[in-house]
């Protein structure tokens, strides 16, 4: 498979400033509304990788681990103690309270701690490689490939906005073919459907992928319907800002107006989305 090239002017770089303007608080509540989405989806198993979780003293990091909402549920369903890991490039995001978690502040696009260096038993990554811009996401998946033990696992798991469930309405299409065309437009393609073989590039094995469709709004369970309007809804503003910058099929007028049209039908129809989740073994030596 080849992979995309990256153009070196355009980045998320205007998704992140948004966030920032408008406060993390509310990019935190996105986050872990989308996390009982997805914990939902995936029936509470958020860890796909087969490691034996039962047996105490794992090392596990999550990449991108904002306040470390994965990590405190995989935490929470294990009763098996293990050593946590988060890294994320915007520290200002973690706890004021660790509570047993290790958490530091990393790009995953730069080379990782001496210390965690063939170490550890899971990395994980959620919704976070769109951010491998200005590099290839693949360059940033092999750079994960340098933290597992022999036998460790890495996990990724990305949406997949160039193959929207075909039951949607007109808003939501339109949010995943402006996705689309940012992704494309800063370089990182269409990689939610590329985990599978981006692991199998950066050398691993036993490389595995699963497909989840998360029901948003008036579809999911009465329970989740606000939070998966917001988990979904949230981000289309910030990365209409990023799409302001590149050259798509929307007019201005159509991106101020796409976050709207988005909540309104996730409210009175409800939507579909899907996950993709891919994992691979980091090989033995003989």
């Amino acid at each position: 498979m080849t992979f995309p090239s990256q153009p070196k002017a355009a980045t998320m770089d205007n998704f992140m400033n948004m966030t920032k303007e408008e406060g993390h608080k509310p990019e935190l509540q996105r986050l872990i509304d989308l996390h009982a989405v997805y914990n939902d989806a995936m029936n509470g198993r958020l860890i796909m990788a087969p490691i034996n979780l039962a047996e105490p003293g794992k090392r596990i990091l999550d990449s991108g681990t904002a306040d470390g909402t994965w990590l405190r549920g995989v935490r929470s369903s294990l009763p098996a103690q293990h050593h946590y890991f988060g890294s994320d490039i915007e520290a200002e995001l973690f706890p004021a309270d660790p509570d047993g978690i290790t958490y530091f502040q990393h790009s995953f696009q730069e080379p990782w701690p001496a210390s965690l260096l063939n170490t550890l038993d899971l990395v994980h990554v959620r919704g976070s490689l769109a951010g491998s811009s200005p590099k290839r996401p693949l360059d940033v998946v092999k750079n994960l490939a340098t933290l597992p033990k022999p036998g460790g696992w890495i996990q990724l798991m990305e949406l997949n906005a160039f193959n929207p469930p075909s039951e949607n309405g007109p808003a939501m299409k339109d949010f995943s073919r402006m996705t689309s065309e940012v992704w494309t437009g800063i370089g990182v393609g269409n990689f939610a459907n590329e985990l599978k073989a981006m692991l199998e590039e950066a050398g691993l094995q036993n490389v595995q992928e699963k497909r989840f469709v998360t029901e948003i709004g008036k579809r999911a369970k009465p329970e989740l319907r606000a939070a998966s309007v917001n988990g979904v809804s949230a981000p289309v503003k910030p990365i209409s800002a990023v799409a302001r910058g590149l050259k798509t099929s929307f007019s201005r007028e159509e991106l101020d107006e796409l976050q709207g049209r988005v909540r309104t039908e996730l409210e009175i129809e409800g939507g579909r989305a899907e996950m993709i989740c891919a994992w691979g073994q980091r090989r033995v030596e003989v």
